[in-house]
């Protein structure tokens, strides 16, 4: 082979290995690891001198596990992923990841992660994350989410599995500062999928996915929003009850929180006209009021 043809193979060789790379990251979802977040505040308000190692292993542990149990959801709703515009050109959907390959990474992924926490943290915490991994997969992916509305529930669920994470890490037990935070980031989960569902809507339709937009309507969802904003607000307030940020936490985020509501009332009020205008709105301001919530935690001392 002349030396032109072997280097153009060998450059064809690694754009596609590159190419596949690329794929096996995007199935584990790595937007999604923000919940990494999450968990290194709880580690930090539950020990405020924590050993670099001791979060480095339990935020390695945790992503390899939020990893796998994307890995696992993407196999699953391969099919539906391929009907939805938003999900059609998923590595699994469009048909350049196979399933068992998927499956294979998703498994190694789960190991790594049970393996991880095992060997750096305790049993407490291990057994939080295999049970968000099995909510995430088997009760929310497989069983739930063309099943019922309620899948939203059980995704939250799953989502703030982190918060407790995090501080059984460091303490061994759980208290109530980390199952504060977890319910908030539980609730939390419903609007911020309430309002993606209203400005894409047709895909869920499409889809024929049993959420609240296609079962009950836009004007439901909407109200639904607005329903679920004041037990936010409630949980920021419980936490500077338990000390948590004090003073200026609690001003800051009954501020974010008051905006948050004001604008999900507004959006109820204009109705289905502006619904999906809102409904992107509210989706990303959503992510603005739960990292502030998380944030301002660790930015403000406890009072």
């Amino acid at each position: 082979m002349s030396r032109p043809l072997f280097n153009q193979s060998v450059a064809t060789t690694q754009a596609a290995l590159r190419a596949a790379l690329s794929d096996y990251i995007e199935i584990t979802k790595p937007k999604h690891q923000f919940v990494l977040f999450t968990c290194w505040v709880t580690m930090r308000l539950a020990a405020p001198e924590l050993p670099a190692n001791l979060v480095f292993w339990t935020l390695l542990g945790t992503a390899f596990a939020v990893a796998s149990s994307h890995v696992f959801n993407q196999i699953i709703d391969r099919d539906v992923d391929a009907i939805m515009e938003r999900t059609k050109d998923r590595p699994l959907a469009a048909g350049r990841v196979s399933v068992a390959g998927a499956a294979l990474f998703g498994v190694i992924l789960g190991i790594l992660s049970l393996v991880t926490l095992a060997a750096t943290t305790n049993w407490l915490t291990v057994l939080l994350a295999f049970a968000g991994w099995f909510i995430y997969v088997v009760i929310y992916s497989y069983w739930l989410k063309r099943k019922s509305p309620w899948c939203t529930l059980m995704g939250g669920f799953s989502g703030a599995m982190p918060t407790l994470i995090g501080w059984a890490a460091v303490q061994g037990s759980l208290a109530p500062i980390p199952l504060l935070f977890f319910a908030f980031m539980t609730i939390w989960q419903s609007p911020h999928f309430f309002a993606l569902s209203l400005y894409r809507r047709e895909d869920y339709e499409r889809a024929k996915l049993p959420v609240v937009v296609v079962y009950h309507g836009v004007e439901t969802t909407l109200q639904r929003i607005v329903l679920h904003i004041p037990p936010l607000v409630l949980c920021t307030v419980l936490l500077t009850m338990q000390g948590v940020g004090g003073l200026p936490y609690l001003l800051a985020t009954l501020a974010l929180g008051g905006i948050y509501l004001a604008w999900a009332v507004q959006a109820w009020r204009g109705g289905a006209a502006t619904a999906a205008a809102w409904g992107k709105r509210l989706f990303h301001f959503s992510y603005v009021y739960m990292l502030s919530v998380f944030a301002l935690a660790v930015i403000f001392p406890g009072g």
